[in-house]
């Protein structure tokens, strides 16, 4: 049951006006300068629904569409929203609803969706790559009824405030497998490390010769590559919806400044140069609007080819959104560079952005790829 237009502007509209309300700016700086968000806000967002908007009613959704929680997606994004929303709501509990077993699925889906149990997913090396044949992937091998696995993921969010993980693995023949893991479990150590974006926490996550009952497994072993891709794609088109969000706010933001500064007796905005700087976010920014948009609805449509849409929303929001953000400090002048003004924190997250799931060569060459073969 996808949202009709009114009902998806009431969504948007209801999602800014809590975001405003309950994660401002200033909230977020509180929470990145101290340990983290108010739980409060992640227990009401469970409360308003949106973890399970996406996820279909017989596992406990709300049985709308990809293109609605594509909407959330991209509030969160313009609040700058340090929440475990893209870990838990929409990797984790993809990776669930995707699952061929329907036990560890039944078991674990409806808590995910209702907020009450954190996961995230770990697939990509210890370099970043999302390949499936990564030399550098977390590695499985059978051993009787059991799957071991060995390695190191990294980049993963929200790690350290999971309860469990959905690992990515490959064996030798770059075969892949997922295991649903305990963050706390023998042989799993989680390690939060430091990045540019300090809204948003990512980890290392290392595995030392971890056992892997059959109940934990999503599917066969081997046989989920497909999963995989899944994961990679949603992951890049939710990203991108996030970049859009944090652009398209600092192009608001911008375009406001440059009405009201003034500089020899003239609003700065009235000088080319800055016309030119703002003209070119409104492109950028609609193009991404756009490019987003179509990976959405590609998730919704059955007939679609969910990879080459993400990777077309990935490979031009990103870098596009990251530009807009720069832009958007520039237009500011010397006060857009200080640690006060918040471009600086608009700037890190679509950088980050950018960057995960898949750089924007990456994407590209998949691009390239599907098209040599088709």
């Amino acid at each position: 049951m996808q949202l009709g237009d009114d009902e998806r502007d009431e969504l948007r509209d209801t999602a800014r006006r809590f975001l405003d309300d309950k994660l401002s700016v200033a909230a977020v700086r509180a929470a990145i300068e101290g340990d983290g968000p108010d739980s409060g806000v992640w227990s009401s967002i469970a409360e308003l629904g949106w973890p399970a908007i996406h996820v279909a009613e017989a596992f406990g959704g709300m049985g709308a569409s990809y293109v609605d929680v594509g909407v959330i997606l991209h509030e969160l994004g313009r609040h700058l929203a340090p929440l475990p929303f893209l870990s838990s709501a929409i990797l984790g509990a993809e990776a669930l609803v995707q699952a061929d077993n329907a036990a560890l699925r039944d078991e674990w889906l409806p808590t995910v969706v209702s907020g009450e149990r954190l996961i995230s997913v770990a697939s990509a090396d210890v370099g970043g790559s999302v390949s499936p044949c990564s030399g550098s992937a977390v590695r499985w091998r059978a051993d009787g009824t059991t799957v071991r696995l060995d390695g190191v993921a990294r980049f993963v969010p929200d790690a350290d405030a999971a309860v469990a993980l959905v690992v990515g693995a490959t064996d030798a023949a770059g075969r892949v497998a997922f295991a649903l893991l305990d963050t706390n479990g023998p042989g799993v150590r989680v390690t939060v490390e430091p990045t540019m974006d300090q809204t948003r926490r990512l980890a290392r996550v290392e595995l030392d010769d971890v056992t892997v009952d059959p109940a934990r497994l999503l599917g066969e072993p081997g046989e989920l590559t497909g999963l995989q891709r899944r994961i990679t794609s949603l992951g890049a088109a939710a990203v991108a919806a996030d970049a859009l969000g944090a652009a398209e706010h600092m192009m608001e933001v911008s375009a406001a400044y440059a009405r009201e500064r003034r500089q020899f007796d003239r609003p700065i905005g009235s000088f080319q140069a800055v016309k030119h700087h703002c003209a070119n976010m409104l492109i950028a920014v609609e193009g991404a609007r756009a490019a987003v948009a179509q990976a959405f609805g590609a998730f919704d449509d059955p007939d679609d080819d969910v990879d080459v849409a993400a990777s077309v929303a990935k490979s031009f929001a990103g870098p596009g959104c990251a530009r807009v953000c720069e832009t958007a400090v520039k237009v500011h002048g010397g006060i857009g560079f200080t640690w006060e003004h918040d471009a600086h924190l608009y700037l890190k997250r679509a950088k980050l952005d950018e960057a995960l799931f898949g750089t924007t060569a990456w994407h590209r060459r998949r691009l390239g790829a599907q098209l040599v073969a088709g």
